[in-house]
């Protein structure tokens, strides 16, 4: 069978080394002991503050006698099941693909993300499972996303808040509050650069965080919420904000989409030296095959996984033509 975790070939539900950075290497039982509609229902009942559509997108876990129950304290870890949303295609695919996608970014484009597998439900039902990186030894770790560094919210700046902003000044943000800007600026832009890769138009404010360290200084958090939205709501735009607050590239007037030129004056507004961002870039597009390999072994229907190529491979091309020579 395949690990629920990276793929391998296991002789149980997820392999060692997935055991290990999941669950702690803790013997518990590895199929959850509720459907989705007692999963509902109990989550409702555990909190009066916790509202339906709120249920439907995640809900915290905890282990109590080796066992993965829901929680509403001292949760480690996320549970997503497959949405109850009455629009977008292919829907059931959801939680396989975030999952593949968070898979994608940490196996292929070397980006740090939080630990995450699938995980059955009672009746066999697969479901998204992440563990928490605001936790660690039963303390919570100081974590703000950029809508709160941005001091963006609903009642500011409207229901739009989450993406009246840019990319580019998601950056300044970096650059503002993080000591080691420079480094962190590279993660940035490669995970910028993944997101336009795999379809992710909803790379929103609230996407991206920062944590702090044991140093006591703060750093991006791992990536966390990727999924290529665009093949279950084709229409949206290919990015959640523009990459740019005031500017557009001869490539991007021309064309109306993001290309090579596009992303080589992004990492230079970013700061990242011209010979470096050309390198990721170059690198990005050469994970192709890579890509594909690993896409065929995901736990995705056949369908999702064609429309996830065609969508790849369209964006590839994208990152990999150049407007101006």
């Amino acid at each position: 069978m395949r690990c629920l975790g990276c793929f391998r070939t296991t002789k149980d539900v997820y392999c060692k080394k997935c055991k290990k950075l999941l669950f702690d290497n803790q013997k518990i039982s590895l199929v959850l002991n509720f459907n989705k509609k007692e999963f509902l229902s109990t989550t409702v009942e555990l909190s009066e503050h916790l509202s339906i559509s709120g249920v439907q997108d995640k809900i915290s876990l905890k282990i109590e006698n080796k066992t993965l129950i829901p929680t509403t304290k001292d949760g480690t870890f996320l549970l997503k099941p497959i949405p109850l949303m009455e629009y977008g295609e292919l829907l059931e695919d959801v939680a396989r693909n975030e999952h593949f996608t968070m898979q994608l970014a940490n196996q292929v484009y070397k980006i740090e993300t939080a630990q995450n597998g699938l995980i059955a439900f009672s009746d066999g039902e697969l479901a998204y499972i992440t563990k928490r990186f605001d936790r660690q030894d039963g303390i919570k770790i100081k974590q703000e996303d950029f809508c709160a560094l941005a001091e963006h919210s609903e009642q500011s700046h409207g229901k739009n808040y989450k993406y009246d902003y840019s990319y580019e000044e998601i950056g300044e943000l970096i650059k503002k509050y993080l000591p080691t800007y420079k480094l962190e600026m590279v993660k940035y832009f490669k995970l910028v650069l993944f997101n336009y890769l795999v379809g992710n138009g909803d790379a929103h404010l609230k996407n991206f965080s920062v944590t702090q360290r044991k140093t006591k200084e703060y750093g991006l958090s791992p990536a966390y919420d990727l999924l290529s939205s665009s093949i279950h709501l084709p229409h949206e735009s290919r990015t959640a904000l523009e990459l740019f607050k005031a500017y557009e590239t001869s490539s991007f007037e021309a064309n109306g989409f993001y290309t090579y030129d596009d992303f080589v004056a992004f990492a230079d507004i970013l700061g990242l030296p011209k010979k470096m961002a050309k390198g990721i870039i170059k690198t990005f597009i050469s994970n192709k095959a890579t890509t594909i390999e690993l896409l065929n072994k995901s736990f995705l229907s056949d369908e999702a996984k064609q429309r996830y190529r065609v969508l790849f491979e369209d964006r590839i091309r994208a990152v990999s033509y150049r407007y101006t020579l």
